[in-house]
């Protein structure tokens, strides 16, 4: 296989992966991932197997996700895959509704096992988010003490996951914690050799 070839073999699982949690096509997304793989987001740290076992109970969110594969790195059978993307949500706060945005970068690491690519690893480092009203003129009131308890790079995401009573880490990688983000590269690097 040409290194192009590759490239975008790479590229097709992870974007194959976001569609089918969007589409929620589960064995496709099944398919993405080694059975040992972890994923870690805002409202979930843990193994694929989990990750999408409680994806499929919170398709109520109406999430989808904008995903472009842009970087990537192969050593022998691992890969690094990173993807500029947005999620894109429509919930509700408060009984309001409102669209929340989150911009981020999605970190895929992949490995090649007897021949076959699949996901080892899916990760965020996120850079970040917005909260909008659906109909205008609809006022929102978020809680601002609850709100600051957020980081600047996932603050809205924090504030709508803990609303439903998931824990999130304030500890993942953020464009506001650059030091974070240093050592999550220096990792996928240690990984990836």
């Amino acid at each position: 296989m040409t290194e192009a070839a590759l490239e975008q073999a790479l590229f097709s699982i992870v974007r194959c992966e976001r569609l089918a949690r969007d589409r929620a096509d589960w064995e496709t997304m099944h398919a993405c991932y080694w059975s040992d793989a972890t994923v870690r987001v805002t409202w979930f740290t843990g193994t694929a197997e989990d990750f999408i076992d409680k994806s499929a109970t919170r398709k109520a969110d109406n999430g989808s996700h904008v995903i472009a594969p842009t970087r990537v790195q192969v050593v022998g059978d691992r890969a690094f895959v990173e993807s500029p993307g947005q999620t894109l949500l429509r919930p509700s706060l408060d009984g309001v509704a409102v669209d929340v945005t989150a911009w981020c970068r999605f970190i895929g690491l992949l490995e090649r096992r007897s021949g076959e690519w699949r996901l080892a690893c899916f990760d965020s480092i996120y850079v970040k988010d917005r909260v909008d009203v659906v109909v205008p003129g609809e006022s929102l009131h978020l809680d601002a003490e609850k709100l600051a308890q957020g980081r600047e790079s996932y603050r809205y995401l924090t504030y709508l996951n803990r609303q439903g009573g998931f824990t999130v880490p304030d500890d993942l990688p953020g464009v506001d914690k650059p030091e974070l983000v240093d050592a999550y590269y220096d990792s996928i690097d240690r990984w990836l050799h």
